[in-house]
């Protein structure tokens, strides 16, 4: 198998196929639905779920703001975090709480805390392997997922793409980035990392009565939207010079040769909504500086006669 996120395809044959076992009340594993919930009387209980294998405490950061970010765009809030680690015996005590801090820390930004978890050393790994699970819940009706696209809808990205990915790089790689860039420069990319929430544009996109959303993290912007639009089972018209992006983004990914729209985007979200050019959560997005742009149009159908098959085309 390719390194990296499973293959579509390999997921829905070999994963989803083998799960016969269902629950009425369960929304469970979907292509494109990155949290999974339980129906009960008075709130919906929602859970998302990341592993990351830890080479950099910031690792452990990107993995709590990707699940608490999954449950935002469900329209959730995340009220605890579990977390289980699989620890190399060559590991000292003083890394772990480096870790454990950097977990801590990112919760706080979420409001949540760890409630419980599970710790354990083994040979079978070389890193810390870290899983996190959020668990939330909402009394709203139904999930922001991309079940609820349709036709005729308006994309709007929050943010921008790629700041995780350029955080990262800017934290770990900075030595190198110092042979063209300022420390200041670098010192602006690695703050993205402050921005990773995507906790405050949920709640306005909902307010402004965005119909779907979906976080951008592993697969970019790129594996996003093909996510929503395969989901969903319609097409994606993309204007991609419309899609926000920092400079520091543009500048940073283009020393390193790899491609923003691909890259990890914790941070950002594609909303979809309603009314002229998505105008209600564009402009709500704006309002609270948080830097929303309308990217182009949702249409039928998984095939583009203009610009060949496919349901995203840019």
């Amino acid at each position: 198998m390719r390194k990296g996120k499973l293959q579509q395809s390999v997921l829905v044959r070999s994963v989803f196929k083998m799960l016969g076992q269902k629950r009425e009340d369960a929304a469970g594993s979907a292509v494109g639905r990155g949290v999974s919930a339980l129906a009960g009387e008075k709130e919906t209980q929602v859970f998302s779920c990341a592993p990351v294998l830890v080479k950099d405490p910031e690792d452990a950061v990107l993995a709590v703001c990707r699940v608490c970010n999954s449950v935002a765009a469900a329209g959730a809030s995340a009220k605890g975090v579990l977390v289980s680690l699989m620890l190399p015996e060559a590991m000292e005590e003083k890394d772990l709480k480096e870790l454990m801090r950097a977990v801590d820390g990112a919760c706080v930004r979420y409001g949540t805390a760890v409630i419980g978890g599970h710790t354990e050393v083994t040979d079978g790994v070389l890193y810390p392997v870290l899983t996190v699970t959020a668990a939330g819940g909402t009394t709203r009706a139904g999930l922001f997922d991309p079940s609820c696209v349709t036709a005729d809808l308006d994309l709007v990205v929050t943010k921008g793409i790629a700041l995780g990915a350029v955080s990262y790089l800017a934290k770990t790689r900075r030595d190198e980035l110092l042979t063209r860039f300022s420390p200041g420069f670098i010192h602006g990319a690695a703050d993205f990392s402050e921005d990773y929430s995507v906790c405050h544009e949920a709640e306005i996109a909902i307010e402004h009565g965005v119909a779907a959303m979906q976080d951008l993290s592993e697969g970019g912007i790129f594996g996003a939207l093909w996510e929503m639009a395969d989901g969903a089972g319609i097409g994606l018209d993309v204007a991609l010079k419309r899609i926000p992006i920092q400079q520091e983004t543009v500048e940073i990914c283009e020393f390193f040769g790899v491609n923003p729209y691909q890259m990890l985007s914790d941070g950002g979200a594609a909303d979809c909504s309603g009314g002229r050019r998505g105008a209600g959560a564009e402009n709500g997005t704006r309002r609270d500086s948080i830097g929303g742009d309308w990217a182009d149009d949702i249409r039928k159908g998984e095939d583009s006669p203009e610009r060949g098959r496919g349901p995203v085309s840019g």
